[in-house]
Parts: structure tokens; C-alpha cells; sequence
């Protein structure tokens, strides 16, 4: 496909998904126009930066900009030789758990107002399953014009997002075949493949399985780390033993699941079929596995720490880990079951002070949590009662845990979501604990 030279791709929504994906296009040849409506956004873009990390992200941002190949706007441009639209708005849950897609009707309305005939639009938004055909075919049916309109679900991992968008397959479900040959020669100049469905339908689905079914692979990894608990075993040895050298036994290392995706996707899947009078039972098990573990392991703490001779009531709690995920490496706090686990401290320890340390979240966004920035790894064990490891990042597993738990203060616990460390070869001081996640057993070393 040749790229025409005054034609331009508008990227709606400059989130992870959209900002990602406008650097990719734009190092592939697109002309690209961004439009964002948070101002915030727009500030760190005139001074050619990202509101959020990902690797390579910055110098390639700056690289566009600076080339000319990518500018942004809080609307529409209608001077401009569009004929691609891409909406990559945010679809978040309402307090009941439902889909909110007045983002995603709000902007289709915008571009029916300049739609052109044989324009493509291309919606990249997380959605219930129906809502391409059922809500934005009828908006841009009513112009009159003759478009195209496809689904194209975003796959791309956080942290890894740049890397991935030249690789992975691309699933493409048009309203008809015309529309799916139209994107298969856009995506086609991004990445080799491209994978073509039936329907629009299924790229919907296909989506929303595909978070889906990922958090309940995770919560069968954390009901396995809760049965041993309660029985008294390792889970990690468990499955670490269960599965060596042999292929068929696949599960994932217990922790913290959240994020963007798995926090919300499980939802708008079970919405999606609800109305068919079918229950998502599977998924939304899992899914209140994955959300009930922050406050059954906070739980857990509290009353471990209650049974504890001369433990302070007043205690200094350290969380390191605040984003989403460790690995790949992300800053992004949205659906982080961290926050989750705060929460629930701060409800059973009113009386404490909590601290926080993250590798990449900024200071001011730790600071926005209500928690007080350690300036260090080192400083977050320093004269604390508490430390909880939130998340998977390399830091952590390769921090000197034994030489910073000697800066604790006695006694004091330091619990694992992660286990990234075996506490039968750590030798740790008397009256200092190290506890991971699925197993709870007491450690020889207290007291």
C-alpha cells in the first residue's frame, strides 16, 4: 500500500493505546494527528514528552515531533486530508461494574461531523461486544457518506508496547469485506500479519477473552497459593515441582493481578452476554479471586502481627512495588492491586504511617497516593516496621534483602507478594520475618 502523501491518519485518544500506536504509524510512514482532549496530555506534548513510561517511548516521541510526522490537537482538525480515523478513547467501569461508551459516542458524533466518503474508521477501544455494529455504524450511517469500519483490538503488553506493534498479528473484523480489505492494507504496513474474522463481533470477543482468560490463568495460580496457606505449603514449590519437565501442567507464579485490562475486561465480558441470559461464572470467579486478595492477605498480616510479643500498634509501613506490574517494566498505577492492599492497611492500621518506593512511578504520583516517598530502596526498610513487595520488578528480586533488613526495626515482618526470594536460604536477623504469598508457614528465625 502506498501511504498518499497529503493524506492523514487521526488518532483520537492519546492514552498508552493511542500514543503507542501514533509513534509506531508515524515511524512507518503515516502522517498522524493525535487529538486529546486532557490538557495535561497536550502540555507534555508541545514539550515533546509522554505522560507515562515506556521503553523507548520518549526518544521516539521526540523523534517524530521534531520530524514533523506526528501533531496533536484538542479536536479535530478540519483543514486537514483525514481519510483514517482511530479511536483509542478510554471505555472505564462505572461503580456498578458497566461499561461507560459515552467517550466512544462523543467522538464517533465528532467524526461524522467532517466524515468524507471512502474514509476508514477504525475503533481500537476496549468494547462490550456488539458496540461497533450496535452504536458506531448507526452514528456514521446517518452522514450519508460511504465509509468503511472495522475493530481492530490493541494486544500490545505495557512495557513492551513499541516492540510488539511490529510483530504481533493484527485481528481485523469489519462491518463488511470491503471494510477488512481496507485495514489489512493500513496494518499491513505496521506489522506481517493480520488476522481476518468472519464478523466484527469476533475481533470484539476476541479481545475481551483474551484478558479475560489471562486473569483467570492468574487466579488459579493465587488459589493455589491460598490453599497452601492454609494447609501449610509452598506453593511456589508446588508449582515450580509440579511442572519441571512436564509441558502439560502450565501455571503462573502467584501475585497481585490488576492493571488497565484484567481489572475491567472480565466485566465488560460478562456485560456482554448477560442480556443473552448467559453468566460469565468462570470469569467472574476468577476475577473476585484476583480482587479479594489484597484484603485476605492484609488480614492475615494483621492478625499475625497482633499475635507478636511488644509489636508497636503504631507501625511504619513501607510499599514498594505501586505499579500494576513489575515486568514488563510499566509505570501505570490504573487498576493496581497495590492501591488495593493501601486501602485495606490503612482501614486495619489507622494509627500508622505508610511510606512508598517505586522504580519508575514518579515521586508526585506515589505522593498522590497519600503515601510519603522514600528516597531510596534502601531508605524504604530503614527504621520500619512493615515492608510488602507489591509487584515483579527485577529490583526487588535482585535487592540485597539480607543487608537492608538489618536497617529494620526489631521486631518487624517483611511480606512477599512476589516470592522473590527462598526464605530457607535467606539469613535474616533474629525477630525479622520474611513471609511470601502461598506460603505462611513461620519462619525458624523468629522468635
Amino acid at each position: 500500500m502506498n501511504i498518499k502523501k497529503n493524506n492523514f491518519t487521526c488518532i483520537i485518544g492519546l492514552g498508552f493505546v493511542g500514543l503507542t500506536l501514533a509513534i509506531t504509524m508515524a515511524n512507518r510512514g503515516f502522517k498522524i494527528l493525535g487529538v486529546e482532549k486532557n490538557k495535561l496530555i497536550l502540555k507534555n506534548l508541545k514539550n515533546k514528552q509522554a505522560h507515562f513510561y515506556e521503553p523507548r517511548l520518549k526518544q521516539n516521541l521526540k523523534k517524530i515531533i521534531t520530524k514533523k510526522k506526528f501533531s496533536f490537537f484538542n479536536k479535530i482538525p478540519k483543514n486537514k486530508n483525514i481519510s483514517t480515523y482511530i479511536i483509542t478513547v478510554g471505555t472505564p467501569l462505572n461503580a456498578q461494574k458497566k461499561i461507560i461508551t459515552k467517550y466512544i459516542v462523543k467522538t464517533c458524533n465528532e467524526i461524522a461531523a467532517v466524515l468524507k466518503n471512502n474514509d476508514i474508521v477504525i475503533l481500537r477501544s476496549t468494547v462490550k461486544i456488539g458496540t461497533t455494529r450496535d452504536i458506531v455504524f448507526p452514528i456514521l450511517k446517518k452522514t450519508g457518506k460511504n465509509f468503511y469500519l472495522v475493530y481492530c483490538p490493541e494486544r500490545a503488553v505495557e512495557g513492551s508496547a513499541l516492540k510488539e506493534l511490529y510483530t504481533l498479528p493484527q485481528v481485523i473484523g469489519g462491518i463488511d469485506n470491503n471494510s477488512i480489505n481496507k485495514a489489512v492494507k493500513i496494518f499491513k504496513k505496521i506489522t506481517k500479519k493480520t488476522v481476518t474474522t468472519s464478523n466484527v463481533e469476533t475481533a470484539e470477543m476476541i479481545k475481551l477473552i483474551d484478558n479475560s482468560s489471562r486473569d483467570v490463568f492468574f487466579a488459579y495460580a493465587n488459589e493455589i497459593a491460598r490453599t497452601c496457606d492454609a494447609i501449610g505449603l509452598s506453593a511456589s514449590e508446588v508449582i515450580k515441582s509440579g511442572k519441571s519437565d512436564y509441558d502439560r501442567t502450565d501455571i503462573a507464579k502467584p501475585g497481585l493481578v490488576g492493571g488497565p485490562c484484567l481489572h475491567k475486561d472480565p466485566y465488560i465480558f460478562s456485560e456482554s452476554i448477560k442480556k443473552r441470559n448467559i453468566s460469565a461464572e468462570i470469569t467472574l470467579m476468577a476475577r473476585k479471586i484476583n480482587e479479594r486478595q489484597p484484603i485476605e492477605i492484609v488480614n492475615f498480616i494483621y492478625n499475625y502481627l497482633k499475635k507478636i510479643n511488644n509489636f508497636p500498634k503504631r507501625l511504619k509501613i513501607s510499599l514498594i512495588g505501586l505499579a500494576f506490574k513489575g515486568y514488563p517494566v510499566t509505570d501505570d498505577l490504573r487498576g493496581s492491586m497495590a492501591i488495593q492492599v493501601f486501602k485495606a492497611l490503612k482501614n486495619k492500621f489507622r494509627s500508622s504511617k505508610f511510606f512508598g518506593y517505586d522504580p519508575i512511578v514518579s515521586d508526585t504520583n506515589i505522593i498522590k497516593l497519600g503515601l510519603k516517598k522514600t528516597s531510596s530502596l534502601s531508605d524504604a526498610f530503614k527504621n520500619k516496621d512493615l515492608v510488602i513487595i507489591l509487584n515483579d520488578h527485577h529490583v526487588f528480586s535482585n535487592m540485597p534483602i539480607e543487608k537492608f533488613s538489618r536497617k529494620l526495626k526489631i521486631p518487624s515482618i517483611i511480606y512477599d507478594f512476589w516470592n522473590h526470594f527462598d526464605k530457607n536460604k535467606l539469613n535474616l536477623p533474629d525477630n525479622i520475618e520474611y513471609i511470601s504469598l502461598g506460603a505462611h508457614c513461620k519462619n525458624k528465625n523468629f522468635i
